[in-house]
């Protein structure tokens, strides 16, 4: 008995009409359009059925509430962001999408990408007057420049230059921890500053 070919007549129809398959062995295919339909129809159902396997998350993360195991499940995400995520979450601090995380992150493209369908943005609470500062250097910047772009009270940026002086700052966790800072000032920084790694210009203004 001779025997039969591993792949069964319709599976066999649909590699070849996506070109899986060549076409040789098939004979006045034009003159069955009844068969190309019924093959194009179940090609259709088969990509739209696995797309939307793709598509829908097995598990979703409330970003402001989440803990670390639910960081942990996403590609890519490291110890130092759980860990620097989870601070600012203990110093009250929220985020209010997408652009938050990767700017906050400085997440590449792709992993912003692979992780955006995961992440879900409830604010508790209610949201912060944001204002938009211009990308500043913590670390670096004089204090005229740190006063003319902040905005903040003199006490405090006194404060922030005594302590980097001491050590620069890490991240907006350690700018949080140190300064004592309430969490709509740091949400207001995120993605608007970064960190150097040492300290230029005069120290503090004349008289202090």
């Amino acid at each position: 008995m001779a025997k039969g070919h591993w792949l069964d007549p319709l599976a066999r129809k649909i590699l070849r009409a996506t070109g899986h398959l060549p076409n040789k062995t098939i004979k006045n295919t034009a003159k069955e359009p009844g068969v190309i339909n019924s093959i194009e129809n179940e090609f259709v159902k088969l990509k739209r059925k696995y797309s939307d396997i793709h598509r829908k998350p097995s598990f979703t993360i409330d970003v402001n509430r989440a803990t670390s195991s639910d960081w942990r499940q996403l590609p890519g995400c490291t110890d130092e962001m759980v860990e620097l995520l989870l601070r600012l979450q203990r110093g009250g601090v929220q985020l209010s999408g997408n652009e938050d995380l990767v700017k906050l992150l400085e997440l590449p493209y792709h992993i912003a990408e692979d992780w955006k369908p995961y992440l879900i943005f409830r604010w508790y609470g209610s949201p912060p007057n944001i204002t938009q500062y211009r990308r500043l250097d913590i670390n670096q910047a004089t204090h005229s420049n740190l006063k003319a772009v902040l905005n903040w009270p003199e006490e405090r940026l006194i404060r922030l230059i005594k302590e980097r002086q001491i050590q620069p700052f890490d991240d907006l966790a350690d700018l949080q921890e140190r300064l004592i800072l309430p969490a709509p000032a740091i949400e207001a920084l995120i993605g608007n500053v970064r960190f150097g790694s040492k300290p230029t210009g005069p120290i503090l203004p004349p008289g202090r």
